[in-house]
């Protein structure tokens, strides 16, 4: 598939960048860098989907599933606790992009597109100069949701549908063929792309976000990498058709769910295998110690810990707790483990001043690089975790020990709830309906809602109605995504 061009920016908030850009230029002359000279760091930030932090061995876990991610926190940053927006990809990578919680970009049901005022980080740095580039390898990152906006190149990496195969005739095929859906291997092309762009970017620092799509169900058995995690499985289930699998269910024998749980570890190998390979042709281009690499998830997988499979369903941290580690040589010389909580509203604030552009005033998240190069710990900030997509009404307000939130499943009554997660990190003991620190964090996620939606207001950045084309929904159809996950 080509690139897709640039979505049009604002022509006053073009102006207004412009004058940023050169602000940014007379910044670095002033530095006595040479005439043509650009110190700035060029940035990678990838993206997997679906993974949890606590599936990775620099957060604990003790199979090998993540070599090339562990070796690059153990050379820079490896945040302790970051939480996504949400627990579906459309409005976390909107929340990664804007620095906005979702109900102030506003991106929470299916269907929808980001507005095209909002500002996103590729829009930001490709108004100071930078050459942007985006692969990405689901669904749910194609321009019809409005997330390319400021890529001057922007790649899918999904396999495509013959030109001749019809909506009817994908649609039908699934009927057929439930096993089909969620299927597509996408790292390698990724990575293929990727060699296509470096080798023709120019000299200019350069950001490239990466979508990594394979950790997404369902999960297949790669040979060679699953033998690392279940060599001496003897039954016969495997993870086709994973959400619509009646073997898998909360009752199966424990050993079956082992397994499926094996195979999701083996995505994980298989992809971390592919972030090396990418790592070594973003190096290849830029000087290792003036890369920023960032990787991170936009939400993790769930396998039954309170009754549920996959994600798009709760809010519970298996499915909002993600990995974030970063690195920088330049800039933090030495590994450093970050306790306090951070989210990925903050990636936007702080990949942009890390390029020496200006974040918006009213972005929500925080530049995290500056405390943390000089030595400062971060200040404590409390996430928004919402979910609104139909059965599901669900707001949630996370601090570093407590979790509080309310809402509704089917259309149900709605209910507040709270965790102490200092002392219930698996969160599987409500507090008391009269406890007082659960109204106080209903009382503070309220504020949080309203300020976001206020804001949503203020921008006047609603949302557009999504226009999918027919080739894009049959591949939708054949991916079984009739529920946006």
């Amino acid at each position: 598939m080509p690139s897709f061009p640039p979505r049009p920016c604002d022509p006053a908030r073009r102006a207004s960048a412009a004058f940023a850009l050169l602000g940014v230029c007379a910044a670095f002359a002033a530095t006595g860098c040479g005439p043509g000279r650009d110190e700035r760091p060029s940035i990678v930030l990838i993206s997997i989907d679906s993974l949890r932090a606590d599936h990775l061995g620099c957060y604990g876990y003790p199979k090998p599933t993540s070599p090339t991610i562990d070796a690059v926190a153990a050379e820079g940053l490896r945040f302790e606790t970051a939480v996504s927006t949400t627990s579906w990809t459309l409005p976390s990578h909107a929340a990664m992009f804007t620095g906005l919680f979702d109900s102030a970009h506003g991106l929470v049901e299916n269907g929808l597109a980001l507005a095209p005022s909002h500002v996103t980080l590729a829009e930001l740095l490709a108004d100071s100069g930078y050459q942007t580039a985006g692969f990405f390898g689901g669904p749910y990152l194609h321009p019809t949701y409005g997330l390319h906006q400021g890529f001057e190149h922007y790649q899918s990496c999904m396999t495509q549908l013959p030109d001749d195969l019809t909506g009817e005739a994908v649609r039908e095929s699934s009927k057929q063929s439930l096993a089909a859906s969620h299927r597509d291997v996408t790292s390698p092309r990724t990575v293929a792309e990727v060699r296509k762009w470096i080798e023709q970017a120019d000299d200019r620092p350069f950001f490239a976000f990466v979508h990594l799509w394979d950790v997404h169900y369902d999960y297949l058995a790669h040979p060679g990498i699953l033998e690392l995690f279940d060599p001496d499985y003897q039954g016969s289930l495997d993870a086709s058709a994973f959400l619509l699998n009646p073997a898998i269910k909360p009752d199966m024998d424990p050993r079956d769910l082992q397994h499926v749980i094996a195979l999701y570890d083996n995505e994980i190998r298989f992809t971390d295998d592919h972030v090396k390979d990418l790592l070594a042709l973003f190096e290849w281009k830029a000087e290792k110690e003036n890369l920023i690499v960032v990787i991170t998830a936009d939400h993790g997988d769930e396998f039954f810990e309170h009754g549920r499979k996959g994600h798009q369903q709760t809010l519970y941290d298996e499915v909002v707790k993600v990995p974030l580690v970063a690195r920088w040589p330049a800039k933090f010389g030495n590994p450093r483990v970050v306790k306090e909580q951070a989210r990925l509203i903050d990636l936007m604030p702080t990949l942009a001043t890390a390029a020496g552009a200006k974040a918006p005033e009213f972005v929500q998240g925080r530049d995290l690089f500056g405390p943390l190069s000089r030595g400062d710990a971060l200040a404590k900030e409390p996430a928004l975790l919402e979910l609104s997509v139909l059965p599901y009404d669900l707001r949630v307000l996370r601090t570093e020990s407590l979790k509080t939130g309310e809402g509704s499943v089917g259309g149900g009554e709605k209910k507040r709830f709270g965790f102490r997660l200092d002392r219930d990190p698996r969160e599987t003991t409500p507090l008391a309906a009269d406890d007082p620190e659960l109204a106080r964090g209903i009382e503070a996620l309220h504020g949080l809602v309203q300020s976001s939606r206020a804001l949503n207001d203020r921008l006047g950045a609603d949302p557009e109605r999504a226009t999918v084309d027919p080739k894009l929904e049959a591949w939708l159809d054949q991916l079984g995504y009739t529920g946006g996950k």
